[in-house]
């Protein structure tokens, strides 16, 4: 469940947030551009995320942690279904950066969200806020379902994201940072498969 504090930053107007400069928080950054994630297949972060949710992007919106040390955006979903694990009907998701006033933090690679969204999210419990989750591997965690003529399609963003592979010294760049997952029931129905494979 959501503070009030919190609950205050996912109804701000986004349209306030003129930010005077930009600060920026790299995570384990391979470059000046880039935040290295874990390369996973979607049935190895199925297999990862205890919560995988098929939801609706409700409202979204930064703010500072009690410390006032850093600076959060928080969005919170609507769940059309739960694909693994157990969620309430709407789940609350917290990422680094955001921008407050005149003052942001810029963290390459988090997931962006915009009101009516629909997305599938593989996620695990924030470790410092009971009750919140947090993308297990950054903007590679969320699918987007986006509707083209004939067809609803899924999709990743991977910008600001390079990849490591356990056992492999490196990084690799995605070669397309807009990635292609066919039809957005094909994609349902591999993670389904997936999270059926692992209950076995």
């Amino acid at each position: 469940m959501r503070t009030r504090q919190q609950a205050s930053y996912l109804l701000a107007p986004m349209s306030r947030l003129r930010p005077a400069f930009i600060l920026s928080a790299l995570l384990a950054p391979a470059s000046a551009l880039a935040t290295v994630v874990l390369s996973m297949s979607m049935e190895e972060m199925t297999a990862r995320a205890p919560l995988v949710v098929h939801a609706t992007v409700n409202a979204t919106g930064p703010g500072w942690d009690a410390e006032h040390a850093k600076i959060w955006t928080w969005t919170e979903l609507v769940v059309k279904d739960t694909l693994k694990g157990k969620a309430q009907p709407t789940v609350l998701v917290k990422q680094p950066g955001g921008v407050v006033g005149d003052l942001g933090m810029h963290v390459d690679g988090v997931a962006t969200f915009a009101p009516g969204e629909e997305v599938v999210l593989f996620l695990e419990p924030a470790p410092d806020e009971p009750g919140s989750w947090v993308p297990v591997a950054m903007s590679s965690s969320k699918v987007t379902f986006e509707a083209r003529p004939g067809a609803k399609l899924a999709r990743r963003d991977l910008a600001g994201l390079v990849f490591a592979r356990p056992g492999q010294k490196g990084v690799v760049q995605p070669v397309d940072e807009r990635e292609q997952l066919g039809t957005a029931d094909a994609f349902l129905a591999r993670i389904r498969a997936a999270v059926k494979k692992g209950a076995r």
